[in-house]
């Protein structure tokens, strides 16, 4: 037998390297579906919200924007207009006014929370760290109208978490308005560890 018909019989380095290509993605999709499997037959993880428990985000969490106050209870935004300079989805209104102090505060500061992006832009311009993104998330509206919130609403929201990632027990509370509360001095679990991971 000549020498070409030897190396003619011999498979081409490229088609070696589909043929070891295509094993590697069949044991990757094997994997895959063997965890998919172990998944549909482990033991699920349920919160009861709202009625009995509660998440708490982390602080890093960005939900329903609020105002940092100083001691006096004034507001620390200077109105400088750089939020809503930044914005991209232009929902901040921000209309200066000098008070009896001489200081420079905001006499208007509207958000369109239907409109917010979330994104945290205005946060990161914020020169007097005056505007926060906070862990509240359970707000909704039957119109438009509602989304608009002022800034003596955005001075009353609830502040950042020192902590949170946890599930911790609560109470559902329909008397005023739908509200969900956490129970003071309540250990919570963390949730990401009661998933199955292997």
């Amino acid at each position: 037998m000549s020498e070409t018909a030897l190396k003619s019989n011999k498979p081409s380095l490229g088609k070696r390297m589909s043929q070891w290509i295509g094993w590697a993605f069949f044991w990757d999709l094997a994997g895959g579906l063997s965890l998919t499997l172990s998944y549909m037959f482990s033991k699920s993880v349920t919160e009861q919200y709202p009625d009995k428990e509660k998440w708490v985000p982390f602080p890093r969490y960005r939900g329903h924007h609020f105002l940092t106050t100083n001691e006096d209870g004034d507001t620390n935004c200077v109105a400088c207009e750089l939020c809503a300079k930044i914005c991209p989805c232009d929902c901040i209104e921000v209309v200066p006014y000098e008070d009896i102090k001489g200081n420079r505060r905001p006499k208007v500061f509207n958000i369109d929370m239907g409109r917010c992006l979330y994104c945290g832009l205005c946060e990161d311009a914020c020169p007097a760290d005056a505007i926060k993104l906070g862990p509240h998330y359970e707000y909704s509206a039957e119109n438009l109208e509602a989304l608009m919130v002022d800034r003596d609403t955005l001075m009353e929201m609830p502040r950042k978490t020192k902590t949170g990632g946890g599930v911790f027990e609560a109470e559902l509370s329909t008397t005023d308005s739908v509200q969900v509360k956490v129970v003071e001095n309540k250990p919570g679990y963390d949730w990401w560890q009661q998933i199955r991971r292997h």
